[in-house]
C-alpha cells in the first residue's frame, strides 16, 4: 500500500500542507489548520482510512479552486454554459457536452497551473466551437498562446499525480 504524504502540494494552486497526525480518543477526522497545516486525529492510526480522507480533502480543494478559475478565466472568454461538473475522470482532463456542461478532472489540481488554465480555456472554447474546427483552435489561440505544446504536455500530465491519490 501507498505510503501516507507528509506534504501535500497542490501544484495548480502553487501551495503545500503539511500533513501531521495526532492520537486522541475517536474515530479519524481530518482538519485544515492555518498554515497550511493539515492534521489527522483519532484513535487507530488507519493507513487506508487516513489516505481515504486525505483524498476526500483533495477532491474539495480542487472542486473550489477549479470552479473558482473555471469562472474567472470565464470574465476573459465570455461564453454561456449552464454547468459545471467536477470530479474523477480516468481518461480525460476535462469535456464539453452539447447539454451545455463544462466536466473537469479533479486531478487537474496537480497540473501546473498553465495546463490546468489550458484546459480550462479548451473547455471554455468548445461552447462557441462543438468541434476541433480550425476556428476552433483560432479561438483558443486568443487566450493560451502556447496551446500546441500545452496539447502536447497533456499526454504526459499523469506523471503529476503523487502515488498516493485514488481516483
Amino acid at each position: 500500500m501507498t505510503t501516507i504524504p507528509g506534504e501535500i502540494y497542490l501544484t495548480a494552486m502553487k501551495k503545500h500542507w503539511q500533513v501531521s497526525f495526532v492520537k486522541t480518543p475517536g474515530k479519524l477526522i481530518i482538519i485544515e489548520h492555518p498554515h497550511r497545516q493539515l492534521i489527522i486525529y483519532g484513535k487507530k492510526h488507519s493507513k487506508r482510512q487516513a489516505l481515504h480522507l486525505i483524498n476526500r480533502w483533495v477532491r474539495l480543494k480542487a472542486h473550489v479552486f477549479l470552479n473558482d478559475l473555471l469562472y474567472d478565466l470565464n470574465k476573459k472568454v465570455k461564453v454561456r454554459f449552464k454547468k459545471v461538473i467536477i470530479r474523477s475522470h480516468e481518461c480525460q482532463w476535462g469535456s464539453y457536452s452539447s447539454t451545455k456542461t463544462i466536466s473537469l478532472n479533479n486531478m487537474l489540481i496537480f497540473l501546473p497551473t498553465t495546463l490546468t488554465k489550458h484546459v480550462i480555456y479548451h473547455e471554455l472554447c468548445h461552447v462557441r466551437y462543438l468541434s476541433h474546427c480550425d476556428k476552433f483552435w483560432d479561438e483558443l489561440n486568443k487566450y493560451d498562446r502556447n496551446w500546441k505544446k500545452n496539447k502536447e504536455a497533456l499526454v504526459e500530465a499523469d506523471d503529476y499525480i503523487p502515488d498516493w491519490v485514488e481516483y
